[in-house]
């Protein structure tokens, strides 16, 4: 039978994150810091450790739920109508998430998307002769998808999110088709 959730700890995540996207949405990710992220989740900074390595571990850990439908178009089926949802909500709140999308933290997404599509890569590079190594396939492909919803957001607010998701979907697949030279 499996152990149940501990609601404690639970709750000390839930904060830890809360405080840490509160202080990088208003302050900038220059502003976090261990002790402020303790300090505003009312926790202490050992329990900030047993949740998470760093400041770097925290924001990887915060990027997950937007990566997801990201990573899944890679080596799998995924409808354009499926990333509406992530896209409607990095449009319906394009001023402030815009830090996520801006140096520092955009190079720490691309690397973290990219980790979580790498074992996709590989498995799909079974299939194929790739022509560069499968990790820094997966870098091309996160970059370029985080690079799309970056300059929409930014540069062509006018553009509805349907015709991003299509092309999100072909980018991708045309990228993986071309780096690993699929049959």
């Amino acid at each position: 039978m499996p152990k149940p959730p501990d609601r404690r700890r639970e709750r000390s995540r839930t904060a830890l994150m809360r405080a840490f996207v509160r202080i990088v949405l208003t302050e900038g990710y220059e502003a976090v810091t261990v002790d402020r992220v303790a300090d505003e989740a009312d926790v202490g900074r050992s329990t900030f450790y047993m949740h998470y390595k760093g400041k770097e571990d925290i924001l990887k850990a915060s990027m997950a739920h937007p990566s997801a439908p990201l990573a899944a178009m890679v080596g799998g089926e995924v409808a354009p109508e499926a990333l509406l949802p992530i896209l409607q909500h990095f449009q319906e709140q394009r001023r402030v998430n815009r830090v996520f999308f801006d140096w520092p933290i955009r190079p720490i997404w691309v690397r973290c998307l990219a980790e979580t599509i790498e074992p996709k890569v590989a498995a799909a590079a079974r299939r194929g002769r790739p022509v560069l190594p499968v990790r820094l396939i997966a870098l091309q492909i996160a970059e370029a998808q985080i690079a799309l919803v970056a300059h929409w957001l930014t540069l062509s607010a006018g553009t509805k999110p349907e015709a991003v998701a299509v092309a999100l979907v072909a980018e991708t697949q045309a990228l993986l088709a071309a780096l690993l030279r699929l049959r």
